[in-house]
């Protein structure tokens, strides 16, 4: 597990200056890229059970294993290709951004910074790029809240990020990002 405490020494570190408050965070546009990422993997998934038919691959797992079998089966192709269309649907549009889809954001006395995470909120390693920066005088933010997510938009005028994060009751992470979303002044951290 990944505290507040070992992130904000990790930024400190990559930064060469004080992190005040670092968590982890998503792209502002995972939630919709997940949803359309998901429906898409569905999508897939229908396909190759209707190929897997024509070619008579659900009879055999049918009559090997009994029916119900195939319907595990069946249930795994569907979930296993709705993941897979959510991961690359998040990736695609973090890149789109100039993001990766889970972020580290950093806090200075002086500047708001989004770097990259290989991992979760749980655990991982990072930042080893920084893909935006803010001067935290002369940016503009913005909060959202819907549900256990916090919405923060970074806009400087020239660019302009969106993050989000769950501060639900199992959400992992989430001391790491209150502090950062309290930092920012958040209304609802």
């Amino acid at each position: 597990m990944t505290t507040a405490a070992q992130l904000r020494d990790a930024g400190s570190t990559f930064l060469d200056e004080p992190v005040v408050a670092a968590g982890i965070f998503s792209a502002g546009s995972a939630i919709a890229a997940s949803i359309v990422g998901s429906m898409g993997g569905l999508t897939v998934a229908e396909i190759a059970t209707e190929q897997a038919k024509e070619v008579g691959i659900e009879s055999v797992v049918d009559s090997v294993a009994g029916e119900a079998a195939g319907a595990v089966v069946d249930g795994v192709v569907t979930g296993a290709t709705a993941y897979a269309g959510m991961h690359a649907a998040r990736e695609v549009a973090a890149a789109a951004e100039g993001l990766t889809p889970v972020l580290i954001v950093m806090v200075t006395q002086t500047r708001y910074v989004i770097g990259d995470w290989q991992g979760n909120a749980a655990s991982g390693t990072g930042p080893t790029r920084i893909l935006a920066e803010f001067a935290r005088d002369g940016t503009s933010l913005t909060f959202d809240k819907l549900g256990a997510n916090r919405f923060v938009t970074f806009d400087d005028g020239t660019k302009s990020v969106k993050i989000s994060g769950a501060l639900g009751l199992l959400s992992s992470g989430k001391d790491g990002k209150r502090q950062v979303l309290e930092a920012l002044g958040h209304p609802s951290a």
